[in-house]
């Protein structure tokens, strides 16, 4: 990666891809394609995010006619019809199921994703609502010239394509070991809007994170999570998982800190970030799995998933197994 960005021989490109906490990733890009821009990429992009869409979705290896609802969500889309239109065609889904496409919610988007979701079923009963966030990093990630930010070499080192899925009913008796959603909050940061920003102009486009992400994740999350954990009775000593946002390894320590946490508790995170790296929109669902496979909650256990997106919006989710 450091060679096909132009940063081979840039000690400050090979310090931060060393220490970002990002050992793979998977990407679809090479020389030619970094030559082009982001808007000459549109149908390879558009067809990726597709393919990766239908390769979650395949995953579920679930029977979708009842599906109702289908939310699905990108960073960014120039085509059209939306990614919900095409799963909706892809899998012979009724002509009446609701869909619903957003852009640009990013790495907070499970939270908002998975209300809309079930906002959408209450009128729906008995029927099921599949929730899709697909990411191409490949589609805008551009060579890093002279005199670029630094905050562009660190976007670099950071992210990666991915997509995931997940099915929605609403129904207390879901098999195991399915969690119930028990509540959700999301809180826009005043005076951060331009923390996290998906930066375009004319021949480039890239990620930009402010420097001082981690330290708001570390000071102004932790009131955040214990205001909506009080409105809910509990407080985070009644919390046994905590899928937080793996936007890079400062951000995982900056929450880990703030919060009090063990390596344990974000374990789960920073093996998606290690394995993975920051898939931006699908990421918290990425979390959400691998704590399912790693940490096996047992029936009564409590986690709080974290979401940190441009905004800066923190989402939060109390979940109940």
């Amino acid at each position: 990666m450091l060679e096909l960005l132009g940063l081979a021989d840039d000690s400050f490109a090979t310090a931060i891809f060393a220490r970002c906490g990002v050992r793979t990733r998977s990407l679809e890009i090479s020389p030619s394609q970094l030559r082009t821009s982001l808007q000459a990429r549109t149908p390879e992009t558009e067809e990726q995010l597709m393919r990766l869409a239908s390769r979650a979705v395949d995953g579920l290896e679930a029977d979708l006619d009842d599906v109702g609802v289908v939310v699905t969500a990108s960073y960014y889309s120039l085509g059209g019809p939306t990614l919900a239109h095409r799963l909706i065609d892809r899998y012979g889904l009724s002509a009446d199921v609701d869909k619903y496409h957003l852009v640009g919610v990013g790495c907070a988007s499970a939270v908002p994703l998975l209300r809309l979701a079930s906002q959408a079923l209450s009128d729906r009963p008995g029927e099921l609502a599949l929730v899709v966030a697909a990411e191409s990093v490949s589609g805008f990630l551009s060579p890093v010239a002279p005199g670029d930010e630094k905050v562009k070499v660190v976007g670099s080192a950071l992210f990666g394509d991915g997509a995931a899925a997940a099915l929605l009913e609403l129904d207390a008796n879901a098999p195991e070991p399915a969690p119930e959603i028990a509540a959700t909050a999301v809180h826009q940061v005043p005076g951060t809007l331009d923390h996290v920003r998906f930066a375009v102009s004319d021949a480039d486009s890239h990620m930009r994170m402010a420097r001082e992400l981690p330290e708001l994740a570390q000071r102004a999350v932790p009131a955040l999570v214990d205001a909506f954990l009080a409105d809910h009775g509990l407080n985070r000593a009644a919390i046994d998982h905590w899928p937080v946002h793996p936007g890079g390894r400062g951000i995982i320590e900056g929450l880990q800190r703030g919060l009090g946490l063990s390596d344990a508790d974000v374990a789960p995170s920073a093996a998606v970030l290690a394995e993975h790296g920051n898939v931006g929109t699908p990421s918290c669902l990425f979390v959400i799995e691998r704590t399912l496979t790693d940490r096996r909650p047992r029936p009564g256990d409590r986690g709080l998933a974290i979401t940190i997106g441009p905004g800066v919006t923190v989402g939060l989710m109390l979940l109940q197994w």
